[in-house]
């Protein structure tokens, strides 16, 4: 992407609060598209289970017995009672019940008991397995689809970002630190302000100091005048300053490296993969972080931050862990503060629209993605 050569309008304001908009985008986007809900790690036991709530939908998300983790809507085939009524537990004896009437389903969703019930010669349990949710995973993600028919596999949704953090085990790593914040903004206000830099300057000053770039409000070196490649395969991404090496207050660590980056990566200091619109990860030489989003509400939205490390590295280093969580921690809360004053000025009965300017290249993008996604959905 280039700098915009002119100014764009943003989104009306009423898309970021008006609900029946926000009903439009849950069906165009979060109930159409893959969306990530969390580790496989989540649920590491047969029977373990994890209530996950996607705008107005409560899924369920188990493991059977022989390790394939499985998701269906929390209801009931019967006359739609909820089934689990805890955000996480164990199934006992790997059996789902119904807490109303006790039909009784297995850990693959199959109707295997229904208890009292007078028999009749056309009840067949077959044809009463839980709703399953379409999901998959990648680099130990676990991802949902809740349309009937994915447009898209997995793979071909994240597309070429996952190139972006090949060379990190992803999938071999745990996570060892999770941290929620619950934004009073739509879920498009944090989405946005992760697509620019414009704000950093002002909202983030202990990570302008750690990436140059960013104190002139740009998000990549590349749109910078006085860029200018430094090798033939300098692609321009932003990186932190020389003589750092990660994101941590002091730019430093302790922590062992992680086996896969290249040494222009570990070089460059952080690697992001942009997932819309529920998750990015950013990568350091060190650690991972990532960063998922849950719509809640028209004017709300929770995060919840994910910090991995290589099993056994929390263990022989728990001394550091503050240190690697601090920057990561600081920057969701400053970008939170921002969000959420971004949401209470879009009430203003006089905003009607807003304007891009030249570096919010990559918002211009997003809001022509969502436009043909409305578009999608409205002419189904």
């Amino acid at each position: 992407m280039t700098l915009l050569t002119e100014l764009k309008p943003s989104l009306p304001s009423t898309w970021y609060y008006d609900p029946d908009h926000y009903a439009l985008e849950l069906r165009a986007v979060w109930y159409r598209d893959w969306v990530c809900i969390g580790r496989l790690e989540d649920v590491p036991e047969k029977g373990d289970y994890r209530v996950v709530e996607l705008g107005d939908q409560r899924l369920i998300v188990t493991r059977n017995g022989d390790g394939k983790v499985n998701v269906f809507h929390n209801t009931c085939r019967h006359r739609g009672s909820a089934l689990c009524t805890s955000d996480a537990g164990r199934f006992r004896n790997g059996r789902i019940i119904c807490p109303y009437h006790t039909w009784t389903y297995s850990l693959d969703g199959d109707l295997v008991a229904t208890p009292s019930r007078a028999e009749t010669d056309d009840f067949h349990a077959e044809e009463f397995s839980l709703y399953a949710v379409h999901s998959d995973a990648w680099g130990g993600y676990l991802f949902i689809n809740l349309s009937t028919a994915p447009e898209h596999s997995l793979l071909e949704f994240l597309g070429d970002e996952v190139q972006r953090v090949n060379n990190w085990p992803l999938a071999d790593m745990v996570s060892v630190h999770q941290e929620r914040a619950d934004l009073a903004c739509n879920w498009k206000v944090f989405w946005e302000n992760y697509n620019e830099c414009y704000h950093c300057p002002r909202m983030h000053p202990e990570l302008c100091r750690l990436v140059p770039v960013y104190k002139k409000g740009l998000i990549s070196r590349s749109d910078d005048p006085d860029w200018s490649p430094e090798s033939a395969d300098d692609d321009g991404e932003p990186h932190v300053a020389a003589g750092n090496a990660t994101w941590t207050l002091d730019g430093q660590t302790i922590l062992p490296p992680i086996p896969g980056p290249t040494d222009a990566e570990r070089n460059i200091g952080m690697t992001f993969a942009s997932f819309t619109a529920s998750m990015f990860v950013v990568a350091h030489t060190d650690y991972v972080r990532s960063v998922r989003l849950l719509p809640t509400g028209p004017e709300s939205v929770t995060l919840i931050v994910d910090w991995l490390l290589l099993p056994g590295v929390y263990e022989s280093h728990k001394d550091e862990m503050e240190k690697t969580l601090q920057l990561g921690r600081l920057v969701v809360e400053q970008d939170g503060r921002a969000c959420e004053l971004n949401q209470e000025g879009l009430r203003s009965s006089r905003h009607q629209t807003g304007v891009l300017v030249a570096q919010e290249y990559w918002l211009w993008e997003f809001h022509e993605w969502l436009r043909d996604r409305l578009r999608e959905e409205q002419a189904a």
